[in-house]
């Protein structure tokens, strides 16, 4: 209190002295910059500070901040209120800003079966594999920034602003603090928030810059070298722990990081006149979900302070008038004559603008322009896309400024299911590899079970609207026989699939296409009694494809809203069997074997799944099936039909059914449908209680006469229900689940942990 006292006095006596000396200029009056230190999450506690210097009609003539004081005092200095930024940090979605992905309804339809599966993706450059410079590149964090300062972009002098601003960033080949107050507006923030190992970096003039906060955590000097006379100074930040405190690795090795800037925090503090620093030792720099608490504990502290600010702006009113703060107005729409695109290498710029369909000259809403934004950042040929819309009077120019992604990447995942045991997912893509407007993918889970994806795929047509696909896939598998609830054999299965595909790649949520194929499966049995009989089965079939989908789910995994749709049709013109088989002859058991053609047969599959939002956290999931074909005899042509059971089947032609056994029945044709309750406890943390219902003679009995046998051990439908606790974790999903069937009496669980592999 004391300290603060002095502080007060020492800067009224200023006043006055100002006063008695410039007193004769008209206007002449001291300066006053606002300083807002970083701090991550704490940062949003300045919104409070700058809440009460608006009530007391106190408003600064210069701004610096540093990390998250950077984004709370540009948003300021562009006209911004603080009861409008705090609306927006309450908005966000701080989980999603703050990570690596951005929601699965973005990516272009191609790419969604591999978005989102893998723990780590690292850099090829030609065959080495490198390490990436930040775990996050921050697409959904630039495309906020872009949005929120767009009334700015064309203004590269940040002292033109409604109050002129400038922030820090590291220079980190140098460890030299970077000035940024001119440029990209955007672009400076997010080179000032870039935590060292946690964002990448961000180039500025030949410069790799990351967060101020390694070198500048309070940017006193900056603030008094732009004109300041009198210091607001808001610091969220840390001091340095004491050597009790400092009792483990993390604590140890985390302090080192920041003595620098520790130290240097505390000579900036000496030049401040009006020193702040809100009470926030219960919270953290991650702290993003407690937002409204950081908050209050801002205001809190801004109204101790408040009638500080009134003395101070009723000071300075005597001397002039106090800086006009206005507001540029914001706009929704914009004549685009001109589209450039900024910093790609490889992949042409015509291609870049004729991939996005919107013609110079055209009028574009704000939405429309970020929709296109995100489908380039969706083709993920680039690691980054950002946009700054330059006006001039009436008409706009819009600049792209991409990162091309490098020539390939490794990505890793590691999952263990109860059902299929431990997992290694690998995957290795490459673009424009032998060719350009190209995709090679290889793709192979290493198991128990292991599995291998190997296309290869070529965008055709100017605007790139199609593609054609080469590729092979090759599954080892365990496919298991009951009766009555009891495992009688178990085959090893080796199925493998070539096709060549011509698909849509116009639309971001919707695809279309055929594709011919021709597949070869191998049955040996390894255990049971068919095992005395069925030495081997073996069989090819040739056939095409017409098949359309619709994917808009907001995620992968847990999603809250969206939309699933795959319906396909199927033609199989020859499928030729070959079976090796002992006599049934226990006297003189002999070996031969059949080989014939089978009966060619069609058959169609509707799968669809939904979530649906409901009020507050519940979520309503529903996973739907329908399959209906000719297919002969099972005994025959087994990789033909579905086997049904399990909680994650892996298998090309399964499907899940809570409260039996994994693959536990077989069947050709089948209904399923399966609805669930879906709530989050905590923040990514989900309970989920489900029903699954499984019949195998209606509705598709009502449209074509099916033969139906009892393919459910006995029964032609069956119910179950079940309950699962989930967490979306960065290492993938983790779930325990548990599940009944009303006609058995035992409950089944399930435990997984990581990426599924399909």
């Amino acid at each position: 209190m004391f300290f603060m006292v002095r502080r007060i006095f020492v800067i009224l006596f200023f006043l006055l002295a100002f006063f008695q000396v410039f007193g004769q200029q008209k206007g002449r009056r001291p300066k006053v910059g606002l300083v807002l230190s970083g701090g991550g999450a704490k940062g949003l506690a300045h919104i409070g500070i700058i809440r009460a210097m608006e009530k007391a009609g106190l408003t600064p003539d210069y701004v610096t901040g540093t990390s998250m004081g950077s984004i709370v005092g540009g948003l300021y200095s562009i006209g911004y209120t603080a009861d409008e930024i705090e609306k927006i940090s309450k908005e966000i979605v701080w989980d999603a800003v703050l990570s690596n992905k951005i929601p699965l309804n973005e990516i272009t339809f191609e790419e969604k079966e591999y978005y989102g599966r893998y723990i780590a993706e690292l850099p090829i450059d030609g065959i080495k594999v490198g390490l990436p410079r930040g775990l996050i590149e921050g697409q959904q964090l630039s495309e906020l920034l872009s949005r929120l300062t767009r009334t700015v972009h064309d203004i590269e002098d940040f002292s033109k602003l409604p109050i002129p601003f400038a922030c820090v960033a590291a220079d980190i080949a140098t460890g030299e603090p970077v000035v940024l107050d001119h440029g990209s507006f955007p672009r400076a923030i997010r080179a000032s928030m870039s935590i060292p190992t946690v964002f990448t970096p961000v180039e500025i003039d030949g410069r790799l810059l990351v967060d101020g906060g390694l070198v500048r955590n309070f940017p006193v000097e900056e603030v008094k070298a732009m004109g300041a006379d009198i210091v607001i100074g808001v610091f969220v930040s840390s001091d340095l722990n004491t050597k009790e405190e400092l009792n483990n690795l993390i604590a140890v090795l985390t302090q080192s990081a920041f003595v620098t800037s520790a130290l240097d925090s505390r000579r900036q503090k000496e030049m401040v006149d009006i020193y702040i620093e809100p009470k926030l030792s219960e919270f953290n720099t991650g702290s993003f979900n407690l937002c409204p608490d950081i908050i209050k504990k801002g205001d809190e502290m801004g109204e101790q302070f408040f009638q500080t600010f009134k003395n101070l702006a009723d000071s300075l009113a005597l001397l002039g008038p106090p800086p006009a703060v206005y507001k540029m107005p914001q706009k929704n729409e914009y004549l685009i004559t001109e589209i450039n695109i900024i910093g790609n290498q490889q992949i042409s710029s015509n291609q870049i603008k004729r991939k996005m369909k919107v013609e110079e000259g055209s009028i574009l809403s704000i939405d429309e322009i970020e929709k296109q934004i995100s489908l380039i950042y969706g083709t993920r040929f680039f690691d980054k896309v950002e946009y700054e819309i330059v006006r001039h009077g009436p008409i706009s120019e819009l600049n792209i400024i991409v990162q091309e992604a490098p020539d390939g990447y490794l990505k890793l995942a590691v999952q263990y299911d109860s059902e299929n045991d431990v997992g290694i997912l690998s995957n290795i893509t490459y673009r424009n590899l032998l060719l350009p407007n190209t995709r090679a993918l290889l793709e192979f889970n290493l198991s128990k079970n292991p599995s291998l994806d190997l296309n290869y795929l070529m965008y055709i047509g100017e605007k790139q609207n199609a593609g054609i696909m080469l590729g092979l896939e090759y599954l080892n598998n365990t496919l298991p026989f009951y009766e009555d609830n009891i495992e009688i054999s178990r085959f090893d299965s080796d199925f493998s699939k070539f096709f060549f595909q011509v698909q849509s790649t116009s639309f971001r949520n919707f695809a279309f296409g055929g594709r011919l194929q021709m597949e070869f499966s191998d049955l040996s049995p390894r255990v049971g009694e068919l095992g005395r009989v069925i030495q081997r089965i073996q069989n090819r079939d040739i056939g095409a494809e017409l098949y359309l989908e619709f994917n808009d789910m907001d995620r992968r995994y847990y999603p809250s809203k969206g939309n699933q749709l795959s319906l396909l049709f199927k033609q199989v013109f020859q499928v030729k069997n070959k079976i090796s088989q002992y006599s049934e002859d226990s006297v003189s058991r002999t070996q031969f074997t059949i080989e014939q053609f089978l009966d060619p047969f069609v058959a169609f599959e509707c799968h669809y799944t939904f979530a649906l939002p409901l009020s507050g956290r519940f979520s309503l999931i529903s996973n739907n099936s329908f399959v209906l074909s000719t297919l002969p005899d099972p005994l025959y042509n087994i990789a033909d039909y579905y086997f049904l059971g399990g909680f994650n089947p892996n298998y090309p032609n399964a499907s899940p059914f809570w409260g039996v056994y994994d693959k536990e029945f077989l069947a050709p044709n089948f209904f399923y449908t399966a609805l669930g309750l879906q709530y989050e406890l905590f923040n990514n943390v989900y309970l989920t209680a489900m029903s699954n219902y499984l019949d195998v003679q209606y509705p598709m009995d009502l449209l074509y006469n099916i033969q139906v046998d009892n393919y459910l051990d006995g029964k032609k439908r069956r119910l179950g229900y079940g309950l699962s606790l989930g967490y979306n974790s960065p290492l993938g999903p983790i779930s325990f689940s548990m599940a009944r069937d009303t006609s058995y009496g035992k409950v089944l669980a399930n435990i997984n942990f990581g990426f599924w592999v399909r």
